[in-house]
């Protein structure tokens, strides 16, 4: 059931087209009075920059902000040692409320790749504005050709723009070197909670998802991109959104087994759950070292009915302690996982009470919560004392 709703739902997810429209990509109030100021905007505002672009910086004139001059100037520039000016781009001396450049498709992938910083005298700079120069689908998020070799990085989006449930997936159109691996950053460049590595066997399916889950928000910092080695090739990036239900997940989209997971288990925590994609023959969850914690023999093991396989281990706080020194553990099997949760969705639907016979019809989710008008998923569904699935 879980597998097919990762396929299905990505298979299925509506793209939104938008007309060329302005995309505020920044908004603020700085003022700069000299050479010693700047405003700074990331890439990941910039994934729909593309020639014919044009870039505004709205502004308001202040001339006491530096009165030994009696002009104003501003400049836009890449965000690179130097800072040198985005290309074709020059100083202007504004008078009015904004200023304008028009983008060639080096400035667009100057600023895709590096991001913005504007500087001026006498300037109080209010936002910036992107004015895309074509339609533009809005859950894109980076589109382009990045290698990802000698631990190099980029791709990065705005966590700002996902919610818990949704899904990113990474196209790749090429896999690279067999020891090649790819591992989701956060802005202070460590390992973004919440996610798995991806490894050559992963990026050689073309694709690869990683669910948005609400650790991955909360520890993502200001920004999210990709950092790896052996030359692999990533194209686009985009939102997939409402993917799965991020309830108790802590890691969601298919791997090859043998992925390190990095995340930060609950004190108290008792069991986890790993969705396989089909029976595995052996499973393990160990620590970083990869030394076995707890392996199938000493799992609860639960067939789903499209074919995936559920185990549940029980930890111990010693378990806990290790996964945590380290921020990591390792799922170890000889089939692809799928998900690895915090179980409860079972107890959940176990405890909805079927008690009246001419009751109305009711529906809830896995997870066990009433759903008022049920659509696009797997539900339970409750009349009097007759509880099924249904899909919607």
């Amino acid at each position: 059931m879980i597998k097919q709703l990762l396929v299905s739902t990505l298979a299925i997810a509506a793209s939104m087209t938008i007309s060329a429209t302005t995309i505020k990509v920044w908004e603020g109030n700085t003022q700069l009075k000299g050479w010693s100021d700047n405003v700074s905007v990331p890439a990941s505002e910039f994934t729909t920059a593309s020639e014919g672009s044009k870039l505004v910086v709205n502004i308001t004139v202040d001339m006491t902000l530096d009165p030994t001059i009696n002009y104003t100037n501003l400049g836009v520039k890449t965000n690179t040692d130097g800072w040198p000016e985005l290309d074709g781009t020059g100083f202007q001396n504004p008078t009015g409320t904004d200023a304008s450049w028009d983008l060639n498709a080096t400035a667009a992938s100057q600023l895709k790749n590096t991001g913005l910083i504007i500087q001026g005298q006498n300037i109080v700079v209010t936002s910036v504005d992107l004015i895309t120069a074509e339609d533009i689908d809005p859950n894109i998020l980076f589109e382009g050709e990045l290698v990802i070799s000698g631990w190099n990085s980029g791709a990065t989006i705005n966590p700002s723009k996902l919610n818990a449930g949704d899904a990113i997936k990474y196209t790749f159109s090429a896999p690279g070197s067999a020891d090649g691996q790819v591992l989701v950053k956060n802005s202070s460049w460590a390992n973004l909670l919440g996610t798995a590595k991806i490894g050559y066997s992963d990026m050689a399916t073309g694709s690869v998802v990683v669910g948005v889950t609400e650790e991955i928000l909360q520890n993502a910092n200001g920004s999210i991109f990709v950092q790896g080695d052996g030359g692999c090739t990533i194209t686009k990036v985009e939102r997939i959104p409402d993917a799965f239900n991020p309830t108790n997940v802590i890691c969601y989209g298919e791997r090859a087994c043998g992925a390190n997971v990095f995340t930060v288990i609950p004190e108290g925590t008792s069991k986890l759950s790993v969705v396989f994609a089909k029976m595995p023959t052996w499973a393990q969850i160990c620590d970083n070292s990869w030394t076995a914690l707890h392996s199938n023999d000493e799992a609860t093991t639960v067939e789903n009915s499209d074919g995936s396989v559920t185990m549940t281990f029980s930890i111990t706080a010693e378990d806990i302690a290790k996964i945590n020194n380290a921020k990591e553990l390792v799922v170890n099997s000889d089939q692809k996982f799928i998900s690895l949760n915090y179980p409860g969705a079972e107890s959940a639907i176990e405890s909805i009470e079927a008690n009246d016979t001419n009751a109305p019809v009711e529906y809830f989710n896995l997870q066990g919560i009433r759903v008022a008008n049920p659509e696009n998923g797997i539900f339970i569904r409750r009349q009097g004392d007759q509880v099924s699935k249904v899909r919607m």
